[in-house]
């Protein structure tokens, strides 16, 4: 850590070590061979009493002097202090240079600190003259003797400090100027009324406690500058937008009346540039079939071509992600009479399209629900004459089979509709049996159409078991999902009833799995229904899920909207989901969706047992 111990050495080589009853500890080289050199034993009495002597005034001095006669050189008695009682004498002149290095160096350790406060309370916010008043008090502990130091601060026409003193309690005086970017603003005054005076490196240090006050009066002035340039620039600002204000509004009034048409209104060339527009997002630039409708390349079967062509008014409809436009083009004659540009009127009428088709969907949906509804009417009364039918030819079987046994055994050759009577006997009660489980079958399809038909708009009335829902419609809706898409069902077994409306309810969970249903395009599909109860929350929570394609961030996030959907070119109405979404709703419930394109989704639906 250390490179050189010199002043250790030094120190240790010319003294000597003894403790209280004036034995010798230790004795340095140095100071050895100086007393041999002068015969001088500083164990004999007449030395020690000589020390004895001068070890008992040191109670009123930190040091003593003494001389041993023989030598010319003066030695110091001081205490010893790493042990008490112990003594230590060595040459004067050896001992007090190595004291007076020591001395400077803590004189100096105290001026770092205060440099190092005096730069730390400059750095921090505050009021000067509290920094400032600070700065003094670190000054004055970086010197010898601060109750006799004296510090003013000169800054313009303000001094801090204490500026009444007595000039003739003065004794040694320092100053520095205070000159931030080379200008004279102050000065820094230290007196001392201490008759030693001041440090020699007392100059030294007040110069670099100026140049730190400098340097933060150029900071201040820097920041002052900088805030006054920033007003300037704020209200330049504030002019130029102003004007700019003024302007756009100018601009504003001048396109009102164009511009409060709804419908997108735009002028076009016979190239299809756009010469003006009522709207700020086309401009007054660029292709039409860019503008409008985000194309690289001109329209198929183009209204404004049709237009420029016969010199009539044209109309098309135009479907961009799934989005319907109505097209209107008008000719504009030139003065020569032939067509030199196209008032081109487009009109957005998804809304219209989308409620024409909710229209259309929902006279679908109740003509669907009587035909259902006659269709189970119909079939379930022949399926009622069959099934008590075959229940009686099954019962009639007990008194049939015997006579016919009989006969058997004297007409071995009996043939019942071309078959053997043993194998008759053996197929009859099978082919009567299929007969019956289908015609149950068909009853329970039946029973079936008649819940999904069924129209209840009543309120949320009905003790709902969510299990029994979901089981009593596995039928139906296993025959609508796709061969390849396997169901499987984990029902809690905790479930609370709870208030609310069963018809919604099947309604529900027919369209998340028929949306699942539809998700899944190969094979190895998997729709999967969950139930069960977070006692902490008391919520029933519903889940379908399944691993088909799943969807994109911007498909997810609109999925509940009314009309959204992707499945527009198949049939999709993009109710469904809506639908589902104000059916829990209904049921004062939440529904989330989670996923990930090619991994598949997962609806989360939350039933509260305790809301009103």
């Amino acid at each position: 850590m250390f490179s050189s111990f010199t002043l250790i050495n030094e120190l240790f080589d010319n003294i000597v070590i003894f403790n209280g009853d004036y034995s010798i500890i230790y004795c340095g080289n140095s100071i050895r061979s100086l007393l041999l050199q002068n015969k001088i034993d500083i164990n004999h009495l007449n030395q020690i009493e000589i020390i004895r002597v001068s070890a008992g005034k040191l109670k009123e001095n930190k040091y003593i002097t003494f001389n041993f006669g023989r030598i010319k050189e003066d030695f110091v008695l001081f205490p010893y202090e790493n042990q008490e009682n112990f003594y230590a004498f060595g040459l004067k002149d050896k001992v007090m240079h190595i004291a007076t290095i020591e001395h400077d160096l803590k004189e100096r350790v105290k001026e770092l600190e205060s440099l190092y406060q005096i730069s730390k309370d400059l750095d921090s916010p505050g009021e000067i003259k509290d920094i400032l008043d600070a700065a003094i008090n670190h000054i004055q502990q970086a010197f010898q003797f601060p109750a006799d130091t004296i510090v003013n601060i000169e800054i313009g026409k303000n001094i801090y400090g204490i500026t009444d003193w007595n000039p003739n309690d003065i004794y040694d005086l320092v100053e520095s100027e205070i000159k931030p970017n080379g200008q004279k603003k102050g000065k820094i005054k230290v007196f001392s009324k201490n008759k030693t005076g001041l440090h020699k490196d007392a100059n030294k240090y007040i110069d670099e406690v100026a140049n730190k006050i400098s340097r933060k009066i150029e900071q201040n002035e820097r920041e002052k500058n900088l805030e006054k340039q920033q007003k300037i620039l704020k209200a330049k600002n504030e002019i130029l937008l102003r004007l700019g204000e003024e302007c756009k509004q100018s601009r504003e009034k001048l396109r009102a009346f164009f511009s409060a048409i709804t419908n997108t209104i735009i002028v076009v060339d016979k190239d299809f540039n756009i010469s003006m527009s009522n709207k700020d997002e086309i401009g007054d630039a660029g292709k039409c079939y860019n503008k409008l409708f985000g194309l690289n390349e001109r329209c198929p079967e183009c209204p404004t071509l049709e237009s420029i062509r016969t010199c009539n008014s044209a109309v098309q409809e135009r479907i961009i992600e799934d989005k319907y436009f109505q097209l209107n083009t008008y000719p504009i004659f030139g003065e020569n009479g032939v067509v030199d540009s196209v008032l081109e009127v487009c009109m957005d009428v998804t809304m219209q399209k989308k409620m024409e088709e909710q229209l259309l969907q929902s006279y679908k949906l109740a003509s669907l629900g009587k035909l259902v509804a006659g269709v189970a009417h119909e079939i379930n009364n022949p399926n009622t004459f069959i099934l008590g039918n075959l229940k009686i030819i099954q019962e009639s079987f007990t008194d049939i089979f015997p006579l016919l046994d009989l006969y058997y055994q004297y007409h071995p050759d009996l043939k019942i509709a071309r078959l053997d009577y043993k194998t008759f006997k053996e197929n009859i009660t099978i082919l009567v049996e299929d007969m019956l489980t289908g015609a149950n079958r068909t009853k329970k399809i039946v029973t079936d159409l008649r819940n999904f038909a069924k129209k209840d708009e009543g309120g949320l009335t009905e003790n709902i078991d969510l299990n029994s829902i979901i089981t009593n419609n596995l039928t139906f809706t296993q025959k609508h999902t796709k061969k390849y898409a396997k169901l499987e069902i984990e029902l809690g077994s905790d479930i609370p009833i709870f208030k609310g409306n069963s018809n919604k309810l099947e309604q529900l969970l027919v369209n998340l799995i028929l949306n699942a249903s539809e998700a899944i395009e190969c094979e190895g599909g998997l729709i999967k229904i969950t139930t069960n109860f977070d006692k902490d929350t008391n919520n029933i929570i519903l889940t379908v899920s399944d691993n088909g394609i799943g969807m994109p961030d911007n498909v997810k996030k609109n999925i509940f909207d009314p009309f959204f959907t992707t499945k527009r070119n198949k049939g999709g109405t993009g109710l469904g989901l809506s639908i589902s979404y104000g059916i829990v709703k209904d049921h004062n419930g939440e529904i989330e969706v989670d996923s990930k394109v090619g991994q598949g989704t997962k609806f989360t639906i939350r039933i509260p047992v305790n809301k009103n």
